[in-house]
């Protein structure tokens, strides 16, 4: 049985390392679109049910807004 040199091996090892990296780097970009995904369609348009809704109950007199920048007037 002939023995294997250790290039073969380190070959071996950085193929398996860059295989693992791939797959974490494919795995990370669905969890991020998973994500985006629910942000614009879960999220978002709760967020602006809920603005909406204290706009109509004018509870936006009461609570300081967040937006500090001041309005622009033309």
């Amino acid at each position: 049985m002939k023995r294997q040199s250790r290039n073969v091996l380190f070959d071996r090892l950085h193929r398996g390392v860059v295989y693992t990296c791939m797959g974490l780097t494919l795995y990370g970009t669905y969890m991020l679109g998973v994500r985006v995904y629910r942000y614009f369609t879960v999220i978002k348009p709760a967020r602006q049910a809920e603005e909406l809704r204290m706009l109509e109950a004018g509870a936006a007199k009461q609570a300081p807004s967040l937006d500090k920048a001041p309005t622009l007037t033309s």
